[in-house]
């Protein structure tokens, strides 16, 4: 498969679950695991529907690398299960190599410690008043605001686009698969969200369609969408630099904070 095939592939498929009878929260968790499973496989290129095994346990090692919680490991193969089974192919996780690959990451996952909490209020406003100005700052006080105040998932929070963003007066509103989500602005400037997502995006400039959270390197240089574990190490990062202790504290302590603490902001 070529370039360009991939590409057409993989727009077609990213609405395979549109009208799909599930949970709102099932079917946005199961979008969000099924457009990077769908936008892996078209940067290689090859085929995600149907997938190969040997493909799938090339992408099953590549999350283990980012050493993912086993119910997000879950939730990724059910997600490209239930994409096949749409489509009247064998889901590849059948197969016995894949069957094998996935009990021994299962059992790893398992066996790591989850000790993961919300954040509250205080802890992220300690954060994010100890950020600079630069370009970092902006990108990371915006991603760890968004993360919090609408409570996303690390795998949603990687997939939101520059497009996802509209502007609703001095709020705005995320247009996240399967719901729409209105922040208002918070009661400080340092810890209103929609004041961080709109002063990203103006100083980042980004492609109007592009990722709304990248990369960015020493130089100051925007790279491309950030990953999962990329998330987890920014946030980890910001918490040390702002005195706290890191133990616990992951990407998945954003949409772990409660509606109360929320509140406060």
């Amino acid at each position: 498969m070529d370039r360009d095939e991939a590409a057409k592939t993989s727009t077609e498929l990213q609405s395979l679950f549109e009208g799909v009878a599930l949970s709102d929260n099932t079917r946005r968790l199961y979008v969000a695991q099924w457009r990077k499973f769908v936008g892996w496989c078209a940067a290689r290129p090859s085929l995600a529907l149907p997938a190969r095994p040997r493909l799938l346990i090339l992408y099953l090692a590549m999350l283990a690398e980012e050493r993912l919680s086993a119910s997000t490991l879950k939730v990724a193969c059910n997600a490209i299960a239930k994409a096949h089974e749409l489509r009247g192919h064998v889901p590849p996780m059948s197969h016995p190599l894949v069957m094998t690959w996935l009990r021994r990451l299962t059992d790893t996952c398992s066996h790591e410690p989850q000790r993961t909490a919300g954040l509250t209020a205080a802890q992220l406003r300690q954060i994010v008043a100890a950020m600079g100005d630069d370009l970092a700052a902006f990108r990371d006080r915006a991603l760890l605001l968004v993360g919090f105040a609408a409570r996303l998932r690390p795998a949603e929070l990687v997939e939101l686009n520059v497009a996802d963003v509209v502007r609703r007066g001095e709020g705005i509103e995320l247009l996240v698969p399967a719901r729409r989500i209105l922040i208002a602005p918070g009661r400080d400037p340092i810890t209103s969200t929609p004041l961080a997502v709109c002063s990203w995006i103006d100083a980042a400039a980004p492609v109007p369609s592009g990722p709304l959270f990248v990369g960015i390197n020493r130089w100051g240089q925007r790279g491309g969408r950030l990953s999962e574990r990329g998330v987890t190490l920014i946030v980890q990062a910001r918490a040390r630099k702002a005195g706290l202790s890191i133990a616990g504290i992951s990407a998945d302590s954003l949409h772990l904070g409660s509606r109360d603490e929320r509140r406060l902001l």
